[in-house]
């Protein structure tokens, strides 16, 4: 049997769920039970779907579901005889299912409509296939990856929905063992305020040459220095020079002795590094250097590794503004687009589990304020940022501005926002020179 040859559709598993809603009684809400499987009736039969709109908005009034109510319910909005008329009415009533089976049919019911949107998901890639020109391949294949990831999300979603106090005994009971951060920044007084759960994202924004990719870097090597897996998309720096930052950082090499090549790396240097890189190449750390990523992307890169290594890794994107939609759409504008990609990111470390550290840049907001010092509302493109995220970590150094600062060779780590704990600065010190931030007590 071919995939077109499949039934696609079950006439009585939708005459037995709407007879049975038809004769729904007080003591037993046959309407209820079907509505968390149906949700808004798209799955039906167009005829069908008039009846369920009709059961679904008069029990949401808390008036009774029988044939006479329906029949009143459908002339009222003239949709009586699209549906059937009142005998089709009767006949569905007549084919009602117990009130055990309700969700068994339900589910029937929604499993075929999830089987439709496939077949048509495969049907749009087949023409896409058809159509598309050998160098736009690659986007197509994500857009069907999207697609894809779309319906799935879909079929999942009433997981999400339930009673309050379905699991609230096994939550109470797991407060018993302590909570382990889901990912680490390896700056230990960072680590004490930001508490870095499932699901959450993180923005680590600042102006240029502040230490954004210093920073997050340093996050990578320390995070899966833990064990953890780790992935970082790089859409800044190419290969060559985040191989640079990582040995310039770990081997304590001068980042300008690696750029130059040759004989500028002196014999100490070479020492250092070939001492470094065996751990180095067993780290847990997964580099992506695309110049395109989207949020599709980011997401199947996540259940790829998490399939590979058993843990959802902590993700790092550098930096959010270059991110590109799923759906290219040339009038979109750059607020639209960094809103678009913000709620993406959010919705995938809520599916998977995952912490998602974005490099934003900010606007020059505050290169004209006194001191100098950022502010959330300095993001560059999108409000969207700031309420999409858990916390946000601001860059500041006082010797950007002025070399000769006192405070030359620190940086502010100004969390301008942070769901589970408190909004404080936290200083580091930042030797930029090996690519690298590190605690104060650590800055030798």
């Amino acid at each position: 049997m071919t995939v077109q040859e499949l039934a696609t559709e079950s006439p009585e598993a939708e005459a037995h769920v709407l007879g049975a809603c038809l004769m729904a009684t007080p003591a037993y809400d046959a309407v209820a039970d079907a509505a968390r499987v149906l949700g808004d009736g798209t799955a039906l039969s167009p005829a069908n779907e008039l009846v369920w709109q009709a059961i679904t908005r008069l029990h949401g009034r808390s008036r009774p579901t029988g044939v006479p109510m329906v029949e009143a319910e459908l002339r009222s909005t003239g949709d009586l005889e699209r549906a059937g008329g009142v005998v089709r009415l009767s006949q569905l009533a007549m084919a009602a299912c117990g009130a055990g089976q309700v969700e068994h049919y339900a589910g029937l019911v929604a499993g075929y409509a999830a089987l439709r949107r496939y077949q048509g998901a495969l049907a749009r890639a087949q023409q896409t296939a058809r159509l598309v020109s050998p160098t736009d391949v690659p986007d197509a294949i994500r857009a069907h990856q999207a697609d894809l990831d779309y319906l799935a999300v879909g079929a999942e979603e009433d997981e999400h929905f339930g009673r309050l106090g379905d699991d609230l005994h096994e939550h109470v009971k797991a407060l018993e063992t302590p909570t382990e951060a889901a990912a680490v920044t390896g700056l230990m007084d960072l680590d004490a305020v930001l508490k870095m759960r499932p699901g959450n994202v993180i923005v680590v924004a600042g102006r240029p040459a502040m230490g954004k990719s210093a920073f997050t870097l340093g996050v990578a090597l320390a995070n899966a220095g833990t064990g953890r897996p780790t992935l970082v998309h790089s859409m800044e720096m190419g290969k060559a020079e985040v191989n640079n930052r990582v040995l310039a950082a770990r081997a304590r090499v001068g980042l300008h002795h690696l750029m130059d090549g040759g004989p500028a790396i002196e014999d100490g240097d070479w020492t250092r590094i070939l001492r470094v890189l065996p751990d180095l190449k067993t780290l847990p750390l997964w580099m992506d250097y695309a110049a395109r990523v989207t949020p599709s992307r980011v997401r199947h890169r996540i259940k790829a590794l998490t399939r590979e290594t058993g843990r959802v890794p902590l993700v790092i994107i550098d930096y959010v503004q270059l991110m590109d939609t799923d759906q290219r759409n040339g009038r979109q504008t750059a607020y639209e687009r960094v809103s678009d990609v913000s709620r993406e990111l959010k919705i995938i470390a809520e599916e998977t589990g995952a912490v998602i550290i974005c490099c934003a840049q900010l606007n020059r907001g505050s290169e004209h304020r006194e001191g100098k010092r950022p502010q959330v509302s300095d993001l560059r493109d999108s409000g969207q940022l700031e309420q999409d995220a858990s916390a946000i970590i601001l860059l500041h150094r006082e010797d950007a501005y002025e070399p000769a600062s006192p405070r030359a060779g620190e940086v502010d780590l100004i969390l301008g926002k942070n769901r589970n704990g408190p909004t404080c600065t936290v200083t580091v010190a930042h030797q930029l020179h090996f690519g690298r931030i590190r605690d104060m007590a650590q800055a030798d």
